[in-house]
């Protein structure tokens, strides 16, 4: 299919779904595959960039009676939301031959893209049409509310959900962040349910006590200086002045007179 555009260096496929949660290499090993995913994606590696781009004529084509969806790598050609529409409400287990068919009334189709999840591969609810032609948008919003798989689709602009969704995301980002701290979040869970406050909370409250009984040990201790200065004063001064004077006077001198 792909070696008439030029010689094909490797082919890896990709988004096989499993019907476990285990490690892609044990599933693919004993083969654990959804029974009911049987699409899966694949890169096709040439050995010139010229057969690469060849090939994108592929895109649309039908293989083992499926469309398949075919596009650079790199992403280069991008998605003109101009001729998309989102289509949302769908069932996980969407595929993408039953919006083919669903939207195939509208005009030529170029893909179909199912958004699924990358470790399961089943699809989210939601989904993208990409028509040839602009016009075949405007038809396409007709099927808004229509039924598939027993539920009510909702249909939109490609255009307009882009722009939603830069909206959102600008006003999120432009609303100011609330800094919670996790102890703080803690602490009120603690609270509610009555459990003892965590230890940082504890050394902090500690801390608190240790400081203010400190603060006020120096008030108390300037005090003391004080009354121990008027001891020096008066106490250590009488007696020097009195008992020591009264010793060298008469005691002293009365050893002086022995002599």
């Amino acid at each position: 299919m792909c070696t008439k555009y030029g010689k094909v260096k490797s082919i890896r496929f990709r988004s096989v779904a499993f019907s476990e949660m285990l490690p892609r290499k044990v599933a693919y090993i004993t083969g654990k595959f959804h029974s009911q995913r049987d699409s899966c994606n694949a890169y096709v590696e040439f050995t010139s960039e010229e057969a690469a781009v060849k090939a994108v004529e592929l895109n649309g084509a039908m293989f083992q009676e499926k469309h398949i969806r075919v596009d650079r790598a790199d992403n280069s050609q991008g998605r003109d939301m101009k001729r998309t529409v989102f289509v949302g409400n769908l069932d996980f287990a969407t595929q993408e031959e039953e919006l083919w068919s669903h939207f195939g009334s509208c005009g030529e189709i170029e893909n179909v893209r199912v958004v699924r999840d990358r470790k399961t591969n089943i699809g989210k609810g939601f989904a993208y049409v990409q028509f040839v032609d602009r016009t075949s948008v405007a038809l396409a919003l007709k099927l808004h509310d229509t039924e598939l798989n027993s539920r009510k689709v909702r249909v939109e602009r490609g255009s307009e959900k882009a722009i939603k969704e830069k909206q959102e995301a600008a006003a999120a980002a432009a609303a100011p962040k609330k800094k919670a701290s996790v102890t703080a979040i803690l602490e009120s869970t603690r609270s509610a349910k009555g459990d003892k406050p965590s230890t940082k909370k504890r050394r902090t409250a500690r801390s608190k006590e240790f400081s203010d009984k400190r603060e006020a040990g120096s008030g108390a201790r300037g005090g003391r200086g004080g009354s121990r200065g008027g001891r020096g004063g008066s106490s250590r001064g009488g007696r020097g002045g009195s008992s020591r004077g009264g010793r060298g006077g008469s005691s002293r001198g009365g050893r002086a007179k022995r002599t």
